[in-house]
C-alpha cells in the first residue's frame, strides 16, 4: 500500500465514525508505526482537511450544519 492510498484509507476510517481513533490502534490497522500516522495527518491537515486531535485520537470534524431562526408572527 501506498502512502497516497494509506491516507484515503484514513480519511474513510475517519469519516466513518464520530468518536476518536487513536494512532496507536491507526498505527496497528496499516501496521505502520505511530510517527507514519502522525505525518499522514499532517499531511492529510496541509490539504486542508479538517481532523481534530483530542487526547482519545484523531476524529474529522463535521460541518457544522446552520440552524434556521424562526420568528413568531
Amino acid at each position: 500500500m501506498t502512502g497516497s492510498e494509506r491516507r484515503q484509507e484514513l480519511l474513510q476510517l475517519l469519516s466513518g465514525t464520530q468518536t476518536p481513533i487513536s494512532g496507536t490502534s491507526l498505527a496497528k490497522h496499516f501496521t505502520v508505526s505511530r510517527q507514519v500516522i502522525v505525518q499522514d495527518i499532517a499531511l492529510l491537515r496541509a490539504e486542508d482537511q479538517k481532523i481534530l486531535s483530542t487526547y482519545r485520537g484523531y476524529v474529522l470534524e463535521k460541518d457544522q450544519v446552520k440552524k434556521k431562526k424562526y420568528i413568531r408572527v
